[in-house]
């Protein structure tokens, strides 16, 4: 036996979280579907694994060598059989690696000859029957783990609906994420170009770079192609050049102790003192890195829009230069991470014009379950909304500097798009009478009343004597 493999199942025990190994095992489920598919497109994926082992041969032109005993879907059949060995498990998982140089030491942590974990009720925790995604499951994982991961998940109707606002162009264009998490939100921009695209990352957790890194290999991202770093956005000036994208779904309402050196970061020096609060950090951060005609689009919470001191100089400055160039305020209950109502920034590092265009899309979602879902149709009514610059009542506006200014650069929608119908001509007759009807109702009500407190012996404080 191979000394690694020897020292992986001497260990006493995994050095992983229940979170992490339940997406380490969504990883391990995508690579040992492309393998299954490229051995057999038809069928289901139960079948293929099942005629995957019968030929016991292991397909060598995929993008991942897994033989047939060494799959994800081998080892579900295990445990459905009630013969699932955690030990049988490892092995596998170490084979992979031997097999893979790019996916050396990914599953390191997953050891020891038994383990705490519950790890069968990973087979059911990710959807293993159904033919699913990474990102699929990722989201599975982070709906049944609520808050308890070490980062934050976009939506994939809020990843839709920016992916559609930054548009797609035929080359190749350089993005970055200033919030990395799973990378999700990132890959989603420009895939018509996948292959060309350049991607630039970071996080300040170290799982969700492990997870960002998983999510690009599924996608089939050249090495070349992407940059990851483990490190504090916000304290840490990253200098890998200018790029054409920024997008980021930052944590909500992040706490920030701000440094005092930070005064004469680049990035921040022009703003005056940094608030409390990171939104903003993240926002300059991502308009350092734009190139001259880049585009950022951010997700926030509505306080962004309107919170005072700090946070208002820093508002004022980007509106003065013309960076704010849209407001679109976005449903409640949208956020796997929150109910609050969330909206979108667009900037532009250089414009022509200080006016902003404002969206109200909070009526612009279909009920599902708990959830409020930015169904095609709404995020395309939206999309085609912004790149035309239609003013449409109660819905968009085009607001100029000088309404802004006073506004006291107040960016809340609803001062911009009032959704509220006022009724157009009220019938002064029909109102008297239903005021006349409740006065009748009150006043049987209040007979009903005298007489049970009469047979109850009790009398109105008014008649005591």
């Amino acid at each position: 036996m191979d000394k690694d493999l020897e020292e992986r199942l001497a260990a006493k025990d995994s050095y992983i979280t229940i979170h992490d190994f339940y997406v380490l095992m969504a990883f391990y489920q995508s690579i040992s579907q492309k393998v299954l598919r490229k051995f057999d497109k038809d069928g289901s994926i139960l079948e293929v694994q099942k005629k995957y082992e019968e030929s016991r041969e292991t397909v060598q032109d995929a993008q991942f060598v897994i033989a047939p005993q060494d799959t994800y879907y081998h080892h579900y059949q295990m445990y459905k059989a009630n013969k699932f060995e955690y030990v049988e498990l490892v092995k596998s998982l170490y084979n992979i690696e031997e097999k893979n140089p790019k996916l050396k030491n990914i599953f390191q942590d997953v050891r020891g000859s038994t383990s705490s974990l519950p790890s069968e009720t990973a087979f059911e925790k990710v959807d293993s029957r159904n033919e699913v995604s990474f990102e699929e499951n990722l989201e599975i994982i982070k709906r049944s783990s609520g808050a308890k991961d070490n980062y934050d998940y976009t939506s994939k109707n809020i990843r839709k609906l920016i992916t559609k606002l930054v548009g797609s162009k035929k080359e190749g264009v350089s993005i970055y994420d200033p919030a990395l998490g799973t990378a999700s939100l990132l890959l989603g921009i420009n895939q018509a170009a996948l292959k060309e695209n350049r991607y630039y990352g970071q996080d300040i957790s170290t799982q969700a770079i492990k997870t960002a890194i998983m999510n690009v290999i599924v996608n089939d991202v050249d090495d070349d192609k992407f940059e990851f770093k483990n490190e504090n956005t916000l304290a840490n000036n990253w200098e890998f050049g200018k790029v054409d994208i920024v997008v980021s779904d930052p944590p909500i309402n992040m706490k920030w102790n701000v440094d005092r050196n930070l005064s004469q970061d680049r990035r921040y020096r022009d703003y005056g003192e940094m608030p409390n609060k990171a939104d903003w950090g993240f926002i300059l951060d991502g308009i350092d890195k734009l190139s001259d005609n880049g585009m950022m689009v951010v997700s926030v919470v509505q306080g962004t829009l309107f919170r005072g001191a700090k946070e208002y100089n820093i508002r004022r400055k980007l509106l003065e230069d013309g960076k704010i160039r849209a407001v679109i305020q976005l449903p409640g209950n949208t956020k796997l991470s929150t109910t609050i109502a969330t909206c979108l920034l667009v900037f532009r590092k250089s414009s022509e014009d200080k006016d902003v265009f404002f969206i109200n899309a909070s009526q612009e979602y279909e009920k599902k379950g708990l959830e409020n879902i930015l169904t095609e149709a709404n995020v395309d009514k939206i999309v085609d909304t912004f790149n035309e610059k239609k003013e449409v009542q109660r819905f968009s506006h085009m607001a100029n500097y000088e309404e802004i200014e006073k506004n006291d650069f107040n960016l809340s929608v609803a001062r911009y798009v009032n959704q509220y119908k006022f009724k157009e001509k009220l019938d002064y007759q029909e109102e008297i009478k239903n005021l006349e009807k409740l006065d009748e109702k009150l006043s049987q009500t209040d007979a009903t009343l005298k007489n049970l407190m009469g047979d109850l012996g009790l009398m109105e404080i008014n008649d005591q004597k």
